[in-house]
């Protein structure tokens, strides 16, 4: 064989290893989110813990997130937190709110999604309750949130563009001594509550599964790549003949 079809041998191989490589790690991706998937699913039907023991549980080094929580307290209506966020295209905010719970704990709630106008309070009064009140939710952790081109949370104007729990503990002024919780909870919307501001998140929020896709179009390109370099070698051989 000619050096030339060398060349296209040892590209071919390269290239095919790669495609190969990142389509095999696409379909362990696709094991862990599965898992992943399953595991949201069973949690979201099993019945609510109290807080304390979601804290025993994450204290223990054992999973929490997903966890069903249920919790009794106060929201901390002043302290409200902004994450950016669209919900069907229209540009607008998750609520997060400190809600200081009966057990002594601080946690931050994710309340739902409010349009952009709204997110002045004194345009929606009727979205800041008050008194005592029970909750139920889901806990994300929120490691690792943050994309390489991620821009840094505006403090300033209280916008936030990526998850930092002890950051927003932090600007929400919850005192050093405080016990507070290193999760959020994701408010749950109330079975024929009907449509209500905010608008409690889906539960399948950032656990989008396309990696049999992304698996298949690897392995589809290695394939393309074989076959291309197939018929290079061929042309090339009918040049030297």
């Amino acid at each position: 064989m000619t050096g030339r079809i060398w060349q296209i041998l040892i590209a071919t191989i390269l290239g095919v290893t790669l495609l190969v490589g990142l389509g095999a790690w696409q379909l362990q991706r696709l094991a862990w989110k599965e898992a992943l998937i399953a595991e949201r699913d069973a949690r979201l039907t099993a019945a609510p813990v109290s807080l304390d023991e979601a804290l025993k549980e994450f204290d223990a080094d054992r999973p929490v997130e997903f966890l069903k929580v249920r919790a009794e307290g106060t929201f901390q209506n002043d302290a409200e937190l902004f994450v950016l966020t669209t919900e069907g295209g229209v540009p607008g905010f998750q609520v997060v709110t400190p809600f200081a719970s009966q057990d002594g704990v601080v946690v931050l709630v994710d309340r739902g999604f409010i349009p952009e106008p709204l997110k002045d309070p004194q345009r929606r009064p009727e979205t800041r309750p008050s008194g005592q009140l029970e909750v139920t939710g889901i806990v994300r952790r929120h490691v690792g949130s943050r994309g390489p081109f991620t821009p840094d949370n505006d403090t300033a104007g209280n916008i936030w563009y990526w998850w930092d729990v002890p950051a927003m503990l932090a600007f929400a002024q919850v005192a050093p001594d405080q016990r507070v919780a290193p999760f959020v909870l994701h408010l749950l919307p109330v079975a024929g509550g009907g449509k209500t501001l905010p608008s409690p998140v889906a539960t399948d929020e950032g656990l989008v599964n396309n990696h049999l896709q992304y698996a298949l179009t690897w392995f589809a390109l290695a394939a393309l790549l074989i076959g291309m370099s197939g018929l290079l070698i061929r042309q090339t051989l009918r040049k030297e003949s």
